[in-house]
């Protein structure tokens, strides 16, 4: 793939995760109650901000440095979990047990729907590199 493809690539995944973190976002607010909204806008900035930085990686690993791309998918994953450890655990220093559950499921909506559209997308795009 030229750089033309490869940012084509990088531009539509981010498209495709704003929309997916946009219909979870409305799924919640509609069906949601109020006690999943800040969760759900939690979650929603959450994917938004590290697949917005994953994409931009990804285009810039792919262009300059594909013998990388096994390590970058191992490195990408890791940091991903380690960033919804660390954003559980503040969440619950800031409120505590009590709406902890709600959080966790929320949340963990966002982490695996978002996971497996990665994980759909990479292993597309890969095989073409």
């Amino acid at each position: 793939m030229d750089q033309s493809e490869l940012k084509s690539k990088a531009r539509g995944y981010r498209t495709e995760v704003y929309i997916l973190s946009m219909l979870i976002w409305f799924a919640f607010k509609i069906w949601g109650g109020e006690s999943v909204q800040t969760p759900s806008a939690i979650g929603g900035f959450f994917t938004i901000f590290f697949y917005a930085i994953d994409s931009w990686l990804w285009y810039w690993v792919a262009s300059r440095h594909r013998d990388f791309m096994p390590s970058f998918f191992a490195g990408t994953s890791g940091f991903r979990f380690l960033l919804a450890i660390a954003i559980c655990a503040i969440y619950y220093m800031v409120v505590g047990s009590s709406a902890m559950l709600t959080f966790l499921m929320v949340f963990l909506t966002y982490y695996l729907v978002l996971l497996i559209h990665h994980s759909i997308f990479f292993v597309r795009i890969s095989n073409r590199l």
